[in-house]
């Protein structure tokens, strides 16, 4: 392998541009249309009889949480960023499901998803994280039937408690999950089990947006170890949107073999609120939990989807919708149950900015979230409070 910089078109996901077939369909959450639409059977077969036509490099296959894949790319960067960011398995190990994807073909993008047949297509982007999302997207439709709980989250440990870290891109997950004190279990995707906490993927794809040693210390030592290892892949590095790729064994205080890790004592959602509505922490419990964790408030950030350019307030139901197909309450159920089996405390985190309109400072982001780990007694449940800013906020909207 080497190292890799690529400039992808477009440069962020399209989610609009995804379609889902079969008769599993019935699971989806249609009420969310934007990412969860259904296609119709003729467009999946010409598609597919496209992409089966095309010339491959020699497949690649891997897992993740008892799923397995097998990859058919053109591509040799996107190989090599699957290399990064999964468990690679043998040739012979053949997967449940089956990816084709094209970077060749001129045509608008295309994400299909047949969930019967188990096939994902992806064809018109060269974007990376097409694939790693719609890996995701298909882990978080299937890990339900046997009671597992998608999330998308970052974990780690610290002072002897294991703890989850909501967000969407930009809100400081990756950022934050990844301080020089905490152990990483993962930067951004994780399923939670009857058996505890585990690593759905074994790399990272860290924003490279302000990327210095005093600020991000763990990544930027990671991105370095890559470049030595030859295994860095940089995606749009002049893009809002720029990200770097790496195997999670480059990052020195992170877990590198998989395992289950203890259940969660705490949970954190991450908000980038960039309206100053919000304090920076909060502990918050029962209804206001799942009022959050159902709506997923932040501000969007820039270039997190193709043509977004600015910030906007933005609702992301399970704080991930793109990538969670099942109705949300589904998700919301179990995690509310997971809560109260495990006695979790919940914590509202704002990582934008203060009712001056100044941004919080990484530094007491960090120290607030340690605090809220380790005190013997935890801050006062303010949940009544933060959940009618919440509802004038949705009012509003």
């Amino acid at each position: 392998m080497a190292n890799i910089s690529i400039n992808t078109n477009p440069t962020g996901r399209s989610p609009d541009k995804k379609f889902f077939f079969g008769r599993q369909t019935k699971s989806l959450d249609l009420t969310r249309p934007k990412y969860n639409k259904i296609g119709k059977e003729k467009d999946y077969r010409d598609f597919l009889k496209l992409l089966k036509d095309q010339k491959y490099l020699s497949p690649t296959n891997f897992e993740t949480v008892g799923t397995n894949f097998t990859l058919h790319t053109n591509d040799e960067r996107h190989k090599q960023f699957v290399w990064n960011m999964f468990k690679v398995t043998a040739e012979d190990q053949v997967g449940d499901w089956t990816i084709y994807h094209n970077t060749e073909i001129k045509m608008e993008p295309k994400i299909y998803i047949h969930l019967d047949e188990k096939v994902l297509l992806i064809g018109g982007t060269t974007f990376l994280g097409e694939i790693k999302k719609g890996v995701f997207g298909i882990v978080s439709f299937e890990l339900p039937k046997y009671k597992i709980l998608p999330m998308h989250c970052g974990a780690f440990t610290y002072g002897g408690t294991t703890n989850l870290m909501f967000g969407l891109s930009g809100t400081g997950k990756t950022t934050l999950s990844s301080d020089p004190d905490y152990k990483l279990i993962s930067d951004d995707e994780v399923a939670w089990t009857s058996m505890g906490i585990r690593m759905i993927e074994t790399g990272c794809y860290a924003k490279s947006e302000g990327l210095t040693p005093d600020t991000h210390r763990t990544i930027f030592d990671a991105v370095a170890t890559a470049k030595k290892r030859n295994t860095l892949v940089e995606e749009n590095p002049e893009a809002l949107n720029a990200r770097l790729s790496y195997p999670i064994t480059c990052v020195e205080n992170a877990y590198h073999k998989r395992s289950n890790f203890d259940h969660a004592d705490n949970i954190f959602f991450l908000t980038m609120d960039a309206e100053g509505i919000f304090p920076a922490i909060s502990r918050i419990s029962g209804s206001t939990v799942r009022r959050f964790f159902e709506t997923g408030y932040t501000s969007q950030m820039p270039g997190t989807e193709a043509g977004s350019d600015e910030i906007k307030r933005t609702f992301s139901p399970c704080y991930g919708s793109p990538f969670m197909p099942r109705k949300v309450k589904e998700y919301s159920d179990m995690l509310m149950k997971k809560i109260k089996k495990h006695n979790c405390n919940v914590f509202l985190v704002n990582t934008g900015m203060d009712k001056s309109g100044k941004r919080f400072d990484l530094e007491f982001t960090r120290n607030t979230i340690k605090q809220a780990i380790l005190t013997e007694y935890p801050l006062e449940d303010n949940s009544e409070e933060v959940l009618k800013k919440l509802e004038n906020m949705i009012d509003l909207n």
